[in-house]
Parts: structure tokens; sequence; C-alpha cells
């Protein structure tokens, strides 16, 4: 039995038992579902407490415009140009002088690419590993088990791996449904497919001998990014953020103001006119007034106050108002006036959402600038176009190894189907330069 390195799809008996006590350990983002079926109990590994962990991510970041854009600006980054065959040559002096093969000169490869629709599923395979850091592609195999026809993607959110075997230390399917997340699942339900799981590490021959064994003609084979701790599931570029509570402060700040908004009264002054202000002016003859006429004549110095202090032309302008010896013999303002706090002027809390904004950007690893921030603690702005570029070049360089990721589904059809081996698959990326240095401002690499 074979050892395996990565996501527990098969282990060597002789490990099981600290395998098992590995999994035991683990925090409860990795629990057991036990779902009762026909004939016995099946299980799914949880992810998250709830089986909700994809769901929760995808609640959070979607309430939030910079996790978004982050993410969506990397998986572009990550695509670049699209997918590029490549043959390395060498100059006579020994550099690499690779050189793009047209997928016309391999008929085979460009038949598979239309059949399979590659171009939408690299972007979908690529949108799971931004978001969930693993993808769940499917392998279609011809009868005879000589090649692989398609290739699809299953979505990440809806896929769930089954407890491994103790018999022979395998797990053995994926289970896939909208459902998981959204509460109880019945894993025999119409709901729910179960798809065979094949090891990432084993090579070609050893996957079709092992289809072959079990009659398996369609399997899902994961790829993913290099695990730290985790037994099955990555953790999302975002998990920092979301468990430090960041993302809430982020997602707040807006339904805050919101709230202050509708709630607080648009009221720039408190104007207060004491009753005796009226009785000074009218005499005797206030008392005499009735209620309505006392109404008004108070509405109309609020309003002859209110037009003397509103307005750009009233800027600057004093205003003339009596002072009333009260019955401890002080003076009193016969009128006063009151400036109201609004909220909704002094940028309240802006600067905690633009920090955690920050702190979302720093968990993806895109620069600020690159989708027009500010960098924190510097000078307002989104920084100058050398900012950008050289930023754009530095992500662009670090994609690499998740861009390798990627290619794994490529390198492995192609070992199963025999393709050309000189041949290398590599996302085409667009390099920003100078003016001067190329009239277009771009450049176009292979990695």
């Amino acid at each position: 039995m074979t050892d395996f390195l990565g996501p527990h799809i098969a282990v060597s008996k002789n490990n099981f038992f600290s395998f098992k006590n590995s999994v035991d350990r683990l925090d409860d983002s990795v629990t057991t579902i036990k779902v009762e079926v026909k004939d016995k109990v099946g299980a799914i590994a949880s992810w998250g407490k709830k089986n909700d962990y994809p769901q929760q991510v995808i609640a959070s970041a979607e309430k939030n415009a910079s996790a978004t854009s982050g993410l969506q600006f990397l998986r572009k980054v990550h695509y670049g140009n699209g997918l590029v065959l490549i043959k390395n040559k060498a100059t006579e002096d020994g550099k690499k002088a690779p050189k793009i093969v047209p997928f016309s000169s391999h008929p085979e490869i460009a038949e598979f690419f239309k059949k399979s629709k590659m171009k939408k599923m690299w972007k979908e395979i690529i949108l799971d590993l931004e978001w969930f850091s693993i993808a769940f592609p499917e392998y279609i195999l011809s009868n005879n088990y000589k090649t692989i026809n398609r290739v699809k993607r299953h979505k990440a959110a809806w896929c769930r791996f089954e407890v491994m075997n103790k018999e022979n230390g395998l797990v053995e399917h994926v289970y896939i449904s909208e459902k998981f997340g959204k509460g109880s699942v019945d894993l025999e339900g119409e709901f729910v497919s179960k798809v065979p799981l094949i090891d990432s590490y084993w090579t070609a021959d050893e996957v079709r001998e092992y289809c072959k064994l079990n009659g398996i003609t369609k399997f899902v084979r994961p790829c993913f990014y290099p695990l730290l701790n985790e037994a099955f599931y990555p953790k999302s570029a975002l998990d920092p953020v979301i468990k430090s509570g960041w993302m809430d402060v982020a997602n707040s700040v807006p339904e805050l103001k919101q709230s202050i908004f509708e709630k607080q009264m648009v009221i720039d002054f408190l104007i207060e006119v004491d009753e005796r202000y009226f009785e000074a002016i009218y005499k005797t003859n206030w008392q005499d007034f009735s209620p309505e006429k006392r109404k008004e004549i108070r509405n109309g110095v609020i309003d002859t106050i209110n037009d003397s202090l509103t307005g750009s032309d009233k800027a600057g302008k004093s205003i003339q108002s009596m002072t009333i010896m009260g019955g401890d013999g002080k003076p009193y303002p016969a009128i006063k006036i009151t400036p109201i706090d609004n909220k909704l002027k002094d940028g309240s809390y802006l600067p905690e959402a633009e920090a955690a904004n920050s702190e979302v950007l720093f968990a993806l690893g895109v620069d600020p600038t690159l989708i027009g921030a500010g960098i924190p603690g510097g000078k307002l702005g989104s920084g100058g176009g050398s900012d950008k570029r050289e930023a754009f070049t530095i992500l662009s360089a670090l994609k690499k190894t998740d861009r390798e990721t990627t290619l794994e589904i490529f390198e492995f059809i192609q070992e199963y189907n025999g393709w050309d081996e000189e041949l290398e698959p590599a996302f085409e990326n667009t390099i920003l330069t100078t003016l001067d240095a190329n009239p277009t401002g771009t450049k176009n690499v292979a990695s």
C-alpha cells in the first residue's frame, strides 16, 4: 500500500493507528458526519464545525468589496492570457529559448480542449483554488480505460471527502451536493452524487490499473495548494481575517453607517428661545394672544434665525440676541444655538474600515495599489504608475507556484493519454513595462 503525502486518500496500514490519532486531535474543522444508509453507516469528513466552512467564507466575503475584488484580481492574474503550449529550446550559448507551439500542430490536444471546453474549465478551477485552495476536477475515461476523454470541474464548495475505509486505508469517494452546508444531507438521496476518488500522487499507469481493477470510468483527482497541518481540506486565504475578526469589522462599518444614516435626523442646530424673550418683546399683549398666534410668532423667530445660519452667503455672519435677567440676578441668553454632532459628516469609523480592508488585502497578498486603494499609513492616493507596475510584476511572478498546481491537470492527462512529452503547459502572463522599453507598454511571457 502506498503512503500518501497530501489529503489522506491513502496511508499504509502500518501507519493507520498514528493517522487515526492525528485525526482525533484535529480541531473542530475536521470532524466526522455519520449518515445512516441502507446497508451501513456512511460518513464524510466535515468541512468546518457544521460542515459549512465554504459557505461561511462565501457569505462573509460577498459582503466585502476588498475581498471580492482582491480574489477576482488574483484569479485573473493566475489565468493571465490563458494556457499555452511551449517547447523549451536552447540557444547556441545554452540559454533557454521557449517557443510557443500552436494547438493546431497537435490535433488530439486541440480536440480534447474543444470537447472539454478547457478555457471555461481553467477559469472555474482557478476560481476554486483562489477561494478555497483546493479544486475537484473529474476525469472521464474511455470504456477500455486507455484514454481520458474529458475533464470537468465540480464546485469545491459542494464537495466533501468520504472518511477513510479502515479495511484498506483509502478514502475511496467524494460526495458532491449543493445541499452541503445547508443542513442535514442524506448521502444516498437524490441530491447527492458519489464519485470515486483517486490519489493525486499516483502515476497515470497506477491510476489506469486501479480503474481497470475496480471498473471505474470516472473519478475525481483533487489538486490543492500545499497543506500545512490540515488532514483533509486546506484553509482559505481569507481564513486569518475571518477568524481574527477583521472581516467582521470591515463588514460592520457600512451597516453601522447605514443605520446612522437611517436613524439620525439630519439637524445642524438646536435653537432654544426663552419664553421670556417673547414676553419682553410683546409686553402684556403676549398673554393675550391665542395659542395659535403665539405658535406662529415662535415659528417665525425660528425661521428667521435658521435663515441667518444656513447658506454659503451666511458664512461668518453674527446673530444679535438679548439677555434676560434670571431670578438669581444673573443674565441668561434669550436665544441659545447649539450645533448638533453629525456622525455622517465627520468620517467616523472610516479609519477602522480602511484598516480592516487593508488586512483583508494583506491576507490575500494583493497590494492595495492594484485595486485603487492607498497604502495604509502612507500618503492619500492609490500610488503612481510605477507602484502599480512593480506590484503587478511581483504578484505575477509569485503566482508561478499556484499555476503549477493548476497545470497538474494538464500534466496528468498528458501522461495518461500519451501526448508529446516535450510539450510544457504554461499560462501566458502579461508583464507591464514602460513605454520607452516597449511601445505597447506590455510584453507577454509564459510561466
